[in-house]
């Protein structure tokens, strides 16, 4: 019996000592969750009670822009901030955000989309005409009356045919523009991360360094970043040009307008220049071959 004894004594023990530690975490995760139930219970009503208090200020025209401002994410100056970013250093800018600094400056997809619908009421209340497309088809039929010796029937019939297809495009671009905007801008974004994944990620005077080794490369999601806040600062020039000219320089560029190009192909180049920072010679061919894409 006394032998028994010592065994439950010793065995008693053994478990206490092993449900100690189980015991104290179960009671310390105890403490810690009834902490936090209050500490959320306080905190809201605290919120209740701010929500109850009755103001007795008057709504004026300024509190009701503010109201409307931050409805859309435009309360504080991030928009503003970044606009004159975007005009007085674009690439740093965008590198900058890319790289962590992104507190400051407003989301560039949400800013491309306010941007779009300030430019078209902007464009609604100025009475800017949109241009619209070359008629391909009279264009074709003039050149076959031109030069009819120089093709058989059938290959008029294949020109003709190639020449109103093309009209269809154009006339489904220009019901379609924002569509249009769309496919560009993912056309855009494709070629920039093929001619640009392989650059070094460069931060605020600095190359970005991660255990010792240069970080490079931008995946897709960061390059289509970067052109979004690009296609802002067009936005940006269109609706500057189109308050002094009453005309919209980089809306479907056609034919040999070569001024537009040139003025897109220096803002591409600047741009991309301060973004990637390499050599002036690979910036330069780069930008061309966007520019011939676009």
């Amino acid at each position: 019996m006394q032998r028994l004894l010592t065994i439950l004594k010793a065995w008693g023990a053994s478990v206490c000592a092993a449900v100690e530690p189980v015991w104290q975490r179960v009671m310390t995760w105890c403490v810690d969750k009834w902490t936090r139930c209050s500490a959320w219970y306080l905190a809201q009503q605290e919120v209740i009670k701010k929500q109850s208090e009755v103001s007795h200020e008057r709504i004026t025209i300024k509190r009701a822009v503010l109201a409307f401002m931050e409805t859309w994410g435009l309360g504080s100056r991030n928009i503003f901030y970044t606009m004159w970013h975007l005009i007085w250093r674009p690439g740093y800018m965008i590198s900058d955000y890319l790289n962590g600094h992104r507190k400051r400056y407003l989301q560039p997809f949400f800013m491309f989309f306010v941007l779009t619908l300030i430019l078209v009421q902007m464009a609604w209340a100025l009475d800017v005409q949109l241009p619209k497309n070359r008629d391909m088809t009279f264009e074709a039929f003039e050149l076959l009356t031109q030069h009819s010796g120089w093709f058989s029937v059938k290959q008029m019939t294949y020109i003709l045919k190639a020449a109103h297809w093309l009209d269809e495009v154009h006339d489904w671009r220009d019901a379609n523009r924002a569509w249009d905007l769309i496919i560009h801008s993912v056309g855009i974004c494709l070629i920039a991360w093929l001619l640009w994944r392989k650059s070094p990620r460069i931060g605020q005077g600095e190359w970005v360094v991660d255990s010792g080794t240069m970080v490079t490369g931008y995946n897709f999601a960061e390059i289509m970043t970067a052109i979004a806040y690009i296609l802002c600062q067009l936005q940006m020039v269109s609706m500057l040009t189109m308050v002094c000219f009453r005309t919209l320089p980089f809306d479907h560029i056609r034919g040999f307008a070569i001024l537009p190009v040139l003025i897109l192909f220096v803002i591409l180049l600047i741009d991309f220049k301060q973004l990637f920072r390499r050599d002036w010679w690979p910036t330069i061919w780069r930008t061309a071959l966007i520019v011939v894409c676009i």
